[in-house]
Formats: C-alpha cells, sequence, structure tokens
C-alpha cells in the first residue's frame, strides 16, 4: 500500500473495536512491535500538506467522538 492513514492507539486496553465501516468502508487491523492497536486506511492517492492537515483534523474529530482520545495520527507522504 503506497499511500495511507494510520491511527496508532497509545494503549492496548484503548482500542474497542473497527471504525464505522459506512465511513471507512477499507481498513487494516495491525499491531505495533509493542502490541499496540492501529488501524490503517488505504488511500488512492498521495495527500498534500494542506489535505493531510485537513484529513488528519476531521479524523482526529472523528476519533474524538468515538471516544478515543490517545492516539496519533499518521499520513503517508511522497518523498519529495
Amino acid at each position: 500500500m503506497e499511500h495511507f492513514v494510520r491511527v496508532i492507539f497509545d494503549h492496548k486496553e484503548q482500542f474497542k473495536s473497527q471504525l464505522d465501516e459506512s465511513v471507512f468502508p477499507k481498513q487494516n487491523l495491525l499491531e505495533t512491535d509493542d502490541g499496540r492497536p492501529v488501524i490503517e486506511i488505504p488511500l488512492d492517492r498521495a495527500l498534500s500538506e494542506s489535505e493531510s492537515d485537513e484529513y488528519a483534523e476531521r479524523l482526529a474529530n472523528y476519533m474524538f467522538e468515538q471516544g478515543y482520545d490517545d492516539f496519533d495520527i499518521e499520513i503517508s507522504m511522497d518523498d519529495e
């Protein structure tokens, strides 16, 4: 997968379930080396810096609404 967004949870216990599939139809559940859950969302293309910032803000707001509050968001970028 070339372009993606990852939500990396800070605690193993925090993760409840996959994200709403009507909002995020494609998502992969992964795990960090130390066992923390990761949700990976594939993107069709690379996002510009402003698109990336907007996507991260909207995703963070969605995650807060779902009751999550201790996570990091990582968005792939092209090497320029």
